[in-house]
């Protein structure tokens, strides 16, 4: 397509950009190092304001994959003087990339700019963005070409929400405040709105719009409550069938319960049901006092998780019932709440592992039954399989991705934008191609696409990939193995299992190698930079800044270290040494102090905090898979750490557990 100006000025013809956007061409041929410097160049050239030059550099670039980028630094730069029309036509032809959302903002903010209102609706209508401030601005757009009661209504929904909206609503706020708004019901409706979001300024100033005297009582109520929460512990201070009382209450007790866990829950108990609590608020507040009782090991947890879903009806409560249970060792409690689970849970291989082991466990001459737990690719089928002695089974199902489909995805503009973006080491970018482009495909060239990735090495998004179309068996690129020589080399010089070290790689980061957690944890085997600084002094490790946790070698020699430290600290357990690299050895001490005396399948099934407990399963999971798959001798559990399962008499019994080896039972 050509963009006309207005008024004309110089500007590099743009032709065929949608197409060259949304539509494959033939297959990209590899771009060499001389195109891409071109691109380096047009970009400084964008970032120094030289429009001729940056301009001269696109053309020449042709059908660069990455020119679309250069493309919409263009668009933007002369959006002021570009025929909407033509702006108009590049937008729809993009919906589905991710330069669609960066033209339409600079759209509609030229239009904005211009007071050109009923272009601006038009331009909305296009291609909507869901961003307060756009919204704002076509609600504005409504009211500024003449269609009040529409513009009314909008300011109607927009103004009760429980936060604060886009400064942009203002000048629609101040026209709808003319016609005699905020009522006195608005008022109150945002106010318990804020209320809920614990929004207390919005609250306080929504408050000054309630007028009606029984309204104000319950709005003074709250903040009477909020300044005393052990009022609510007086039955007669909150009303039945009054959703604001409901409110107060489901406010107070969270917040009661911060400093008396018991007082709370007492108060909860009594009046969820007498008071209008919302379902979904009444499901929260169960879950969160059931859980904060039972992964407390509270001494009255069973009492109270009993009172809070005495039908059983909450799955993951009735969960964390069986595991206050086992902690007491009470198997056949723990059996007998089993069946009481859901279908779903009940039939998950975790709780016929334990059905069939706490049978045993309770009958001497039980043979547990785990034939159907032994199929599973799992921690407990795993488990299942080493103590009836039966081959891991992997179940791996070949993808069957024809090259000739391959060829087609990597024909995609969007791959080869993903390709060259990873080339120049932005990941960022590449992902929010990905994230587009994968909306638009069926889920077979959602797998291949996610096989390509893994051919390129961008592994965390193959596996990612693989998740999003539940692709559980594939495992070639669901257990990429790369940096084998790395692992092997550091882990041996630590005294550490290779795999071990590889499967916690594979957990902690799915082998990104800059990735970085929300609390700071960097690089493949998301280390701490305190731990990174402790570890390197400990061990002599060359270490002077976190950024060096980005590098390969320093973060698996640190991370390999840690290892080591953590397998020495638990006495060689690698179940412990495994909690203790996730979840801090302190805590692992603490949890060894208060139920160390467990069996050991039972103590982690006990691990108080969820994610522990799943990375501690995954990661024995994946040293197990990894071995197979690369026709190594596996165990699950080393022989110490077997003799001590809940079944290591049953297990002596049947004679010594034999290190497995890939055979052809194994699929």
């Amino acid at each position: 397509m050509t963009f006309s100006l207005k008024p004309r000025f110089h500007l590099i013809a743009l032709l065929g950009v949608s197409q060259l956007l949304v539509s494959a061409p033939s297959v990209y041929a590899a771009t060499d190092a001389q195109q891409r410097a071109l691109y380096t160049k047009a970009k400084a050239a964008f970032n120094k304001g030289d429009s001729v030059l940056a301009d001269r550099l696109t053309q020449q670039l042709g059908d660069y994959p990455l020119v679309p980028y250069l493309t919409v630094r263009q668009i933007k730069r002369d959006i002021s003087r570009l025929d909407d029309q033509s702006v108009k036509q590049f937008v729809v032809a993009n919906r589905a990339t991710p330069f669609g959302d960066d033209v339409q903002i600079a759209r509609l903010n030229n239009l904005k700019s211009q007071q050109n209102w009923a272009a601006y609706l038009s331009a909305f209508e296009d291609y909507p963005l869901s961003k307060s401030k756009y919204q704002c601005d076509k609600a504005y757009a409504t009211l500024a070409t003449g269609k009040i009661q529409e513009a009314m209504t909008l300011a109607d929904s927009m103004w009760v929400v429980g936060y604060s909206q886009d400064s942009a609503c203002d000048p629609l706020f101040a026209e709808w405040m003319k016609k005699g708004h905020p009522t006195s019901d608005q008022g109150k409706a945002r106010f318990w709105n804020a209320v809920s979001s614990k929004n207390f300024s919005i609250a306080k100033y929504a408050e000054k719009f309630i007028t009606d005297t029984a309204d104000k009582q319950d709005a003074a109520l709250f903040w009477k409550v909020q300044n005393d929460l052990s009022l609510i512990e007086d039955k007669s201070l909150l009303h039945d069938n009054k959703p604001e009382h409901g409110i107060i209450l489901a406010y107070a007790v969270r917040e009661l319960a911060r400093k008396d866990i018991h007082a709370a829950a007492d108060v909860w108990i009594r009046d969820r049901h007498r008071l209008a609590v919302t379902p979904e608020k009444q499901h929260a507040l169960n879950d969160y006092f059931g859980k904060r009782y039972a992964k407390g090991f509270r001494s009255n947890a069973k009492q109270v998780l009993a009172k809070l879903d005495p039908d059983f009806k909450e799955g993951e409560l009735t969960e964390w019932r069986i595991r206050l249970e086992l902690a007491d060792k009470d198997w056949k409690g723990a059996l007998g709440l089993i069946t009481l689970l859901p279908d779903d849970m009940r039939s998950s291989d975790r709780w016929r592992y334990w059905r069939e082991t706490l049978k045993a466990r309770l009958d001497s001459n039980y043979t547990p039954d785990y034939s159907q737990v032994v199929k599973e690719r799992s921690f407990y089928g795993f488990l299942a399989s080493e103590l009836s002695n039966d081959p891991f089974r992997m179940n791996h199902r070949p993808a069957n991705i024809t090259e000739e489909q391959k060829a087609r995805i990597l024909g995609l503009p969007a791959m080869q934008r993903m390709r060259e973006l990873l080339s120049f080491g932005l990941e960022y970018n590449a992902r929010v191609e990905w994230n587009a482009l994968v909306k638009q495909l069926d889920e077979s060239d959602k797998h291949a696409a996610a096989h390509i990735a893994y051919d390129w090495g961008w592994y965390d998004q193959a596996i990612r990939g693989a998740a999003l179309v539940k692709a559980w068996d594939d495992l070639d690129i669901r257990f990429p193995k790369p940096h084998l020589p790395l692992f092997a080399e550091l882990a041996t010089a630590r005294n550490i299992n290779r795999t071990w070290a590889i499967a916690i790689a594979r957990q902690e980061s799915a082998y990104h190698q800059t990735a970085r957690s929300r609390v700071g944890a960097r690089g493949l085997m998301q280390l701490m930079p305190a731990t990174a600084r402790e570890t390197a002094k400990k061990y002599d490790i060359d270490y002077k800044n976190p950024d060096e946790l980005f590098q390969l070698r320093t973060n698996v020699e640190l991370g390999t270290a840690y290892l080591s430290q953590m397998l020495e600290r638990f006495d060689g357990n690698t179940v412990y040494a495994t909690a203790a690299y996730n979840a801090g050895p302190h805590r692992v001490k603490r949890w060894l102090e208060q139920r160390g005396d467990l069996p050991l399948d039972a103590w982690i099934e006990t691990i108080p905090f969820d994610e522990t407990r799943k990375y501690v399963q995954n990661v024995l999971t994946y040293r197990v898979i990894y071995d197979v798959l690369s026709s190594n001798p596996s165990r699950l559990l080393n022989d110490k750490e077997t003799a001590s399962l809940a079944l290591s008499s049953l297990n002596l019994k049947k004679g010594p557990l034999e290190t497995k080896v890939p055979s052809t039972q194994i699929q």
